[in-house]
């Protein structure tokens, strides 16, 4: 067994980085995301307002939608899904369907 040896000052700075780092992980990285934090897929977009795959695209190629690009697949932001629900964007039976689900 190896014994360490330390000053009683350096042992609080490591105690005090030690729970600051506790803190971090319990506040900041446990915390739930916002909704704009909120990634979907393609798919789960599609799903949601019950549009298809060409639809879109064509919402992603005249600007109605923003995505992002991460490797081969395209992110949509929760809240910009949303956006399209409060614009009128979406058939109203879909928009009740959606809003009762909340």
């Amino acid at each position: 067994m190896e014994i360490i040896v330390m000053k009683s000052g350096a042992y609080r700075a490591l105690m005090e980085k030690i729970d600051s780092i506790e803190q971090y992980i319990r506040t900041g990285r446990a915390r739930k995301p916002a909704g704009d934090e909120i990634w979907l897929d393609s798919d789960a977009v599609c799903a949601w307002l019950r549009i298809s795959r060409r639809t879109l695209q064509r919402y992603r190629s005249t600007g109605t939608l923003a995505y992002s690009l991460i490797g081969n697949k395209t992110h949509y932001r929760a809240a910009e899904v949303w956006r399209l629900f409060e614009q009128g964007l979406v058939k109203p039976e879909y928009r009740a369907e959606v809003c009762a689900g909340e």
